[in-house]
């Protein structure tokens, strides 16, 4: 019986203590910069598996900062998908990003922030103008609203036989990272 006493007193402290930062901890985030681009500040994307250049030797993958990423050459692809309005989506070829960390393999696995992953064929890349995504209207994708990165079709351009049955699940957002399989 002691040790629930004592329980539940070590729960009611650190309760107390919670609500006495509260405050403070309020406050602190309040002085924090909110632009989309402090926001987007310290994203990466991380590429592994059947890879020929690493920039982490020991987990033998390829990790894009932002400032990186926003080096690449861009592409934008203006469509409309089943979760927005039409607009014009900004990010490297799959196909590019692939090529510069000298990507072998037959498969690429997009994972996302949300434990969604998809396997879609790296033929694919070759076939359509696939972007990762990092922006849409102009804007840095954030994590409520499919970023940091989305795989996006020139969907557009594309019959409805190519856009039909499961193709949809090929449209990964709030992706961080890639394996090449």
């Amino acid at each position: 019986m002691t040790s629930n006493i004592s329980s539940s007193h070590r729960a009611r402290a650190k309760l107390a203590i919670c609500r006495s930062l509260a405050p403070t901890l309020l406050l602190a985030a309040s002085l924090l910069p909110h632009t989309p681009e402090a926001q987007a500040a310290g994203v990466t994307l991380t590429i592994s598996g059947n890879i020929g250049k690493f920039t982490n030797q020991p987990a033998r993958s390829y990790v894009f900062s932002e400032t990186e990423f926003n080096a690449l050459p861009m592409r934008e692809i203006n469509t409309a998908t089943d979760w927005t309005p039409k607009g014009t989506f900004r990010g490297p070829l799959v196909r590019e990003l692939l090529a510069r960390v000298g990507a072998q393999g037959r498969q690429i696995k997009f994972y996302g922030e949300d434990n969604y992953n998809v396997t879609i064929p790296a033929s694919d890349f070759s076939k359509y103008d696939v972007i990762l995504a990092r922006t849409w209207n102009n804007k840095p994708l954030q994590l409520n609203d499919f970023g940091p990165f989305w795989v996006m079709y020139p969907i557009q351009n594309m019959s409805t036989s190519e856009t039909s049955g499961i193709f949809i699940a090929k449209l990964a957002w709030q992706v961080t990272r890639i394996e090449v399989k």
